[in-house]
């Protein structure tokens, strides 16, 4: 279990980091200890991402059976909070930068749940209607580019990368994240 200290410590992190401010960094526990708590994030946001995972089931085919949407979504959530950390574990050390995975990986979980906040209202808004049209355009775009350049920052401040290097990680989060849904959509 984290702890409130721990947990606050992280969040205003999260936030600078948000603002691209990377003296976020000094606010996590980049231990192993404090790596594997960071994944109490994903408990944090499961609610939100599950009221979303509901309204799409409403609004798909009647024949689409309730239990195997939401266990296929389960396994899909669990899957995109572990496989890019797994994936980076690889991408770090060929990068050279293993010292700095704990911070990297930590923080990483940590945005997640800004990007959430930002996220997740979106989704809910554009599966409800609304938004539509060029305001749905609009802002799923600056969701997924804000989301794609804070990767790109914690890549490359956090990594202690180059902009080549960090558009890798991009790439790799991206790759990782196509793959799950990809899956997720075939099993369905």
């Amino acid at each position: 279990m984290i702890g409130a200290r721990e947990a606050t410590l992280s969040l205003a992190g999260a936030l600078r980091i948000a603002r691209f401010d990377a003296r976020g960094m000094l606010f996590f526990n980049a231990s192993v200890a404090g790596f594997w708590r960071s994944f109490w994030v994903a408990a944090l946001i499961a609610p939100f991402h599950f009221l979303y995972v509901a309204l799409v089931w409403r609004m798909m085919e009647e024949g689409t059976s309730l239990a195997r949407y939401v266990s296929l979504e389960v396994i899909v959530y669990v899957c995109g909070w572990v496989a890019f950390p797994l994936a980076m574990v690889t991408v770090s050390q060929l990068l050279e930068r293993t010292e700095r995975f704990l911070l990297f990986a930590t923080a990483y979980n940590w945005t997640q749940l800004v990007l959430a906040a930002i996220g997740v209202p979106v989704q809910i808004a554009v599966v409800t209607g609304l938004l539509s049209g060029a305001a749905m355009s609009i802002a799923l775009a600056g969701v997924i580019v804000y989301a794609l350049v804070l990767t790109w920052f914690l890549a490359r401040r956090l990594l202690g990368v180059g902009d080549f290097a960090a558009a890798l990680v991009v790439v790799v989060e991206l790759a990782v994240s196509y793959v799950i849904q990809l899956f997720g959509v075939l099993m369905l």
